[in-house]
């Protein structure tokens, strides 16, 4: 196997583990808000596995970005947008059932940290783009 392919082989097993814990994190965090906050023990550690894989792949495709060797053809605000429903779900839920459902421990938490990755990433491709640009600038300039 090159290198070339050992690298493809590594992006996708980083976003297959990023999906996978994200679906998971997502379901435990939606079984948990049901089952009255029974299993909030194991959230943390949820959590923590979950921001850390998503900020491995993201840190590595933020690397590949800098390097011209990634161009983003996913897209997180998806993901964002999904997150953004299921924390509105939980608020409304949790006011409407009068304390009978509580938005579970490590939920916000991990809320945030998607955010945070989402806009450090967002600043990275717009830095990225504006470097592209004056490059462009610069050759048309040569030339």
């Amino acid at each position: 196997m090159g290198l070339a392919q050992m690298e493809k082989s590594n992006d996708r097993i980083w976003r297959q583990l990023s999906n996978l814990w994200t679906f998971t994190a997502m379901g435990f965090f939606l079984f948990d808000f049901f089952t009255g906050d029974k299993y909030s023990g194991y959230a943390a550690a949820v959590s923590i596995i979950y921001v850390t894989v998503l900020g491995i792949y993201v840190g590595t495709k933020e690397f590949d970005r800098w390097q011209e060797k990634h161009h983003s053809r996913r897209k997180g605000e998806t993901f964002i947008i999904i997150w953004t429903i299921v924390i509105l779900f939980f608020i409304i839920t949790s006011i409407a059932s009068n304390g009978k459902y509580r938005m579970p421990s490590e939920f916000t938490a991990t809320y945030i940290a998607l955010l945070s990755v989402f806009a450090l990433t967002q600043r990275s491709k717009f830095l990225h783009n504006q470097k592209e640009q004056d490059n462009n600038q610069q050759n048309k300039t040569i030339l």
